[in-house]
This record gives C-alpha cells, structure tokens and sequence, in this order.
C-alpha cells in the first residue's frame, strides 16, 4: 500500500512539473507595439524566434491612446507577459496593468515614464550614448557639420537634449524642429534645407513619428533630392537610404526581450535591471558614392556592415 500511495504521489508530481512547464513554455506574450514601425521588425523577428516556446501576438497600438488602452484592458487576465516597443505602449501597460510583467524597448526616457526600479518591469535600453553616435556621424562624413533634427517632444526630447549639449564636444551643431505629428515633418524638413545656414544632414532619432513608413520615406526621398545624407539611430534604415547609424544591434534587443521574457515567464520575481544590448556601426557606401561623400578608411574599418 506504501509503495502504491508513493507511485501516486510521484505520478501527480510529474503531472504538476509537466503541466508548470508548459505553461512556462506556453505563456501567453502580448507584444504592444506603439505604431507598425518598419524599423522594428528586426527586433520582433528575434523575439519570435528567441522566445518560439510563448504563444506571441502582436497588437498596433496605432500612436493612439484611446487604442492603447483599449488593447491593454482587453489582454488583462489574459497575457503572462507584456513587451512593449515604444514610449505609448510601455506606459500605458505600465500604467493599466501593472500586475502583468513588463519588457519595454524602443523608450529613450523609462525614468521620465516610471519604467526604472518598480516591481514587474524591465527592459532593454534603446541607445549607444549620444555623443558616441555623433562622433561616429562626423568620423563617417567629416564635412557635415549642420546636423537637423525632427522629434516629438514626449518621444524623443530627452535624446535630442542630450545631443545639443554633447555636439559642441566633437565640433557640431544641432539645429532642432520639435513636430506633433507626421503631418508637420515635410514643412520642418524644408525649413532645415532652405536659407545660407541649411543643414549638411539629418539625423532621425529613434521616434515612432519618424518611423512610420510615410514619414521615413518621404525623409529619406526629400534629402536625396537635396543631395544631402541622413543619420539614422537605426541600423534599418541604412538598408533603406540612410548614410550611417551607430546604433544597438535591433536583432540582438529583440534576443535580449526573449531572455527577459522567458525569466518572467518562468516565474523569476527578483528585480531586473535594464539590459544594454550590443552596438554596431553600419555604413551604405552605395549613397556615399551616390552623395559623392568619401568616406574615411578608418570609418569603413570601423564598421561592423556596410551596404
């Protein structure tokens, strides 16, 4: 009878470790993502194949608040996890469900949104310091000097103001034009080209409003035209026209989320620290030829991709 009652209770055992790691492996991930940005794809792409064991849906937020927190209030109950790429996804899963851990990327500023050292949160920092990117801007194209910039404000104001203090260190100059939205990035483009103090490139932070496809394209066209290069803080968008970025690896953030996710999932309770994941310099040689910018030998040697 002893040994009966042991075998049972082995056996009910095995069918709690087996059904618990399941559901470890089966959690249900909601991936909030702020706007369908192009640029992110490398990210979500890793994700999925990092975290393959979780069932991952993908939910556009569609740079709308009322929509953002119609989708947070619909997975309440629902999601194990919660990875959230831009500012409006994280705060507002932070804000609505705060008892669902949270993974957030693609935020500049998590301190000014309550992301940092608060129970169920976590994620992955979403730049190289800025003064490290400049200096790589200006090693790749010694001659630009005047470097515009169109931001939102909540999005990427933080950043830009860092990049104004930091310019006169490796002899720059940011000329800035804070947008509200997509609709007025043609009419500040045109402002920073036009006039005996016009810009030698363009910068496009890692902000939602710039990375729609609309917007980026219309940049990218715009400047072409001009004859001039674009910077980008996204090494996606050097495949598309861009001259440079020095940016993080968007491929090895999208691992890192996984690594979190599956921590989370597993159950781990312990605060995370944000996670700084690997950078990397991309180069298209193809515009420079096409810009007629000559790109210094120590810059190509620098790179980690060139197009």
């Amino acid at each position: 009878m002893q040994k009966t009652t042991a075998r049972t209770r082995s056996f009910v055992l095995a069918l709690v470790l087996l059904s618990w790691t399941a559901a470890v492996r089966g959690a249900e991930v909601a991936v909030l993502k702020s706007t369908d940005a192009a640029a992110w794809r490398p990210t979500l792409d890793a994700l999925r194949r990092a975290a393959s064991g979780h069932n991952l849906t993908e939910y556009d937020l569609r740079s709308d608040p009322a929509e953002a927190l119609r989708v947070v209030q619909s997975i309440k109950g629902k999601a194990a996890v919660i990875v959230a790429l831009g500012p409006l996804a994280a705060q507002t899963a932070r804000e609505s469900v705060p008892e669902i851990p949270l993974v957030f990327s693609m935020v500049q500023d998590p301190g000014r949104l309550g992301l940092l050292n608060v129970p169920n949160v976590t994620g992955i920092a979403n730049q190289v310091p800025i003064k490290n990117q400049l200096a790589a801007f200006r090693m790749v194209n010694p001659r630009g000097v005047r470097i515009g910039v169109i931001y939102n404000q909540n999005n990427s104001g933080p950043i830009v103001q860092e990049a104004l203090k930091a310019a006169p260190v490796v002899r720059l100059a940011i000329m800035d034009r804070p947008v509200a939205s997509a609709r007025e990035v043609p009419e500040s483009l045109r402002s920073l080209l036009k006039g005996a103090e016009a810009i030698d490139a363009l910068w496009i932070p890692p902000d939602p409003i710039l990375l729609g496809e609309e917007a980026r394209r219309f940049i990218l066209g715009e400047m072409l035209k001009a004859g001039k290069p674009v910077y980008s803080s996204l090494a996606t968008l050097v495949a598309e026209g861009a001259l440079v970025s020095n940016a993080p690896d968007l491929a090895n953030v999208g691992e890192q989320a996984a690594d979190l996710v599956n921590r989370l999932a597993a159950g781990e309770k312990n605060r995370i620290d944000v996670v700084i994941p690997r950078a990397e310099l991309v180069i298209n040689k193809k515009i420079a030829d096409r810009l007629k910018i000559e790109i210094p030998a120590d810059a190509l040697r620098a790179a980690s991709r060139t197009f």
